[in-house]
């Protein structure tokens, strides 16, 4: 009792210290007691963007203009180039004060490091070597360990005269293919259309290989400069040729995006066998597709779901034990499946986010686009038609399973879209379900260009569902804030603030429509209203649901939906409403509304006649599709 008294009188202690202190303490939690802090160092690629935070830009000698040059974030660098090292924390929470960095240099090298105190430090490599950076971070918990990060420094050979097709014959034949190869040969002779190209030197930075003004470093812009050659002028260019012919058989060798454009340079690595660098990181292809005006490509897909590198969906079904998972939660996963789709052993399991290597062959143009799979989808059961460029988002959102697997307990992935579209998949007890005109005839042939219709969209290919409609061009206005957040690489039909509801390509079917939860025909969920198509499908679920769970079958929140006791009991009609019911609801947050939009018939029709198998009456007051 006298200890319950003394430790009563303390609290009151207490209290009323904190009511003489002021109110600012009552309530205040323990300040967090930092931890020593863990930094990792990466080399940074660097977008040739001059707006970019670590540019860097130089003039050009014949018109003094401003020309920004970018890096590629590998560890081969070019000698005479910035690069940009970034200390990384590991743990967010780990406050840290200071930061010390150093350098590591052979031994004829004069570099140095910038502000070897910040987060991030640069430094110019100027002869040939290794050069190490160590970072040690600090606060008041004490001192990290140190993390370090080599870098190759060299120069640029070119890929005739380093003989690349020696060693690498298949790679560089299928190159040599690709657009890569001859853009710079195409565009000096005016590219396509000679008479409205617009065509400067400003372009060459990302059309040639090495290209960094002022490095001595047998890159374009060196070999150029000690050959004294001039870009010819716009109207040499208009008159469509002779000027490719002109250039020096010293510049055509470092003319066009050859391999060192994207691997670094490689003089050490043919003549000493220093190693190459390899990444399917996006920095390397923003270099040049991330430097503004239409070259936007990185900025667009930083706002899509594919690259968020710290999402669950590409941290939690990786590794090992996620073997089956790979071939879409992680890009180098993804990249192994395309080559050996059936072979599920081989596929690469590390995490990592999509990036634009995931989809995108850098090497081959065998595919349109130079994607990795191309108008067939190369594993998706059940699915053999023709979906041009939107085969390859089929690879990853389908919902791998069929009907028949209902009854073996197995149910959809969280995403059919790639069904839904098709006109395919949900069990359908032999009844002809309706089907959305979506899948038969958006995309399914080149779509002309609304803003100049004598010319077509997505390179004139057939682009499929859904890249005719989760790509739509952007707007061109550089001051419309959703420009970089909707449509295009961002495949965002919404915002990700969940503001904007981008229907460009909607419009082109349904002029005015300026939402995707259109009104509907009727009442399909027996509420008493004739809502919008997504909440009418919302609804349709709700009564599903309601069903399922007065049959016996308990709901939870989150995968599987249904309580995994409950599902190993079921019986046959509780498993086809299961298997339908997740078909068309797909991810937990969407509740129905892609599946609403990409076959609202279809998805009606299937949660109905679940509802009817199921409780042997059709939905109490809803308008039926079914026969």
């Amino acid at each position: 009792m006298k200890r319950a008294i003394l430790l009563s009188c303390a609290v009151a202690g207490l209290l009323a210290l904190a009511y003489a202190a002021g109110p600012a303490m009552l309530g205040r939690a323990a300040e967090p007691v930092a931890g020593v802090p863990k930094v990792d160092v990466k080399v940074l690629p660097v977008p040739a963007n001059a707006a970019d935070p670590n540019g860097f830009v130089a003039l050009l000698s014949s018109t003094g203009a401003p020309v920004a040059m970018g890096s590629t974030g590998l560890n081969n660098v070019s000698i005479g180039a910035p690069v940009t090292i970034q200390g990384v924390p590991e743990d967010a929470k780990s406050a840290t004060a200071k930061y010390q960095w150093t350098l590591s240099k052979p031994n004829a090298s004069s570099a140095i490091l910038g502000d070897a105190t910040t987060g991030a430090v640069w430094f110019t490599p100027d002869v040939s070597g290794i050069y190490k950076i160590d970072l040690v971070a600090t606060n008041a918990s004490g001192s990290s360990p140190m993390a370090s990060v080599q870098v190759q420094a060299g120069e640029y050979i070119g890929v005739e005269a380093g003989g690349c097709v020696n060693c690498h014959p298949a790679k560089v034949a299928e190159w040599s293919k690709t657009k890569h190869a001859t853009k710079f040969t195409r565009d000096i002779d005016g590219g396509a259309d000679p008479a409205t190209t617009k065509y400067n030197e400003g372009c060459i930075r990302c059309h040639t290989t090495g290209y960094y003004i002022g490095a001595s470093n047998g890159g374009f812009a060196d070999v150029q400069a000690k050959l004294g050659w001039q870009f010819p002028s716009l109207e040499s260019i208009k008159k469509g040729e002779g000027n490719w012919d002109a250039v020096p058989k010293e510049l055509k060798n470092m003319a066009n995006i050859q391999c060192e454009a994207c691997h670094g340079p490689a003089k050490d690595h043919v003549l000493k066998g220093a190693k190459m660098a390899s990444s399917v990181d996006s920095g390397v292809c923003n270099q040049c597709h991330d430097t503004g005006g239409s070259h936007i490509r990185g900025s667009e897909l930083r706002n899509a779901k594919h690259s968020e590198e710290n999402s669950r969906a590409w941290t939690y079904p990786t590794g090992p034990s996620r073997q089956a998972c790979v071939r879409c939660h992680s890009g180098e996963g993804y990249i192994s499946f395309t080559k050996n789709p059936t072979e599920q052993a081989s596929w690469n399991n590390n995490a990592e986010a999509l990036s634009c290597a995931a989809c995108h062959d850098p090497h081959s143009e065998a595919n349109k686009a130079q994607l990795r799979v191309g108008d067939v989808p190369v594993e998706v059961a059940g699915i053999t038609k023709n979906l041009g460029l939107s085969a390859t988002c089929a690879e990853c959102h389908n919902s791998r399973t069929v009907p028949a697997d209902a009854l073996k307990g197995s149910y959809p992935h969280y995403s059919a879209a790639v069904e839904m579209l098709s006109d395919t998949d949900g069990v359908d007890y032999g009844l002809a379900i309706p089907n959305s005109p979506h899948g038969s005839i958006v995309g399914t042939a080149p779509v002309a260009n609304p803003n100049n219709p004598s010319a077509k969209l997505f390179l004139g290919e057939t682009p499929g569902p859904c890249v005719a409609c989760h790509m739509w061009p952007v707007s061109t206005d550089t001051k419309d804030p959703n420009r970089l957040k909707v449509g295009d690489h961002s495949f965002n039909a919404l915002s990700p603030d969940g503001k904007v509801q981008y229907t460009a390509a909607c419009q082109q079917c349904h002029p005015g429509l300026t939402e995707f939860n259109f009104p509907a025909k009727a009442d399909y969920d027996g509420n008493g209203k004739v809502e919008g198509v997504q909440t009418e499908v919302a609804g349709l679920l709700n009564v599903l649901l309601k069903a399922i769970s007065d049959s016996g079958i308990r709901p939870i929140q989150g995968n599987p939906y249904f309580n995994r006791d409950d599902l190993a009991k079921a019986n046959e009609k509780q498993k086809n409403a299961i298997y339908n019911y997740r078909f068309v609801r797909g991810l937990e947050n969407m509740d129905g509304r892609s599946s609403a939009i990409h076959n609202f018939k279809r998805s009606v029709g299937l949660l109905q006649a679940s509802y009817r198998d199921l409780t042997g009456k059709d939905v109490p007051g809803a308008t039926s599709v079914l026969p």
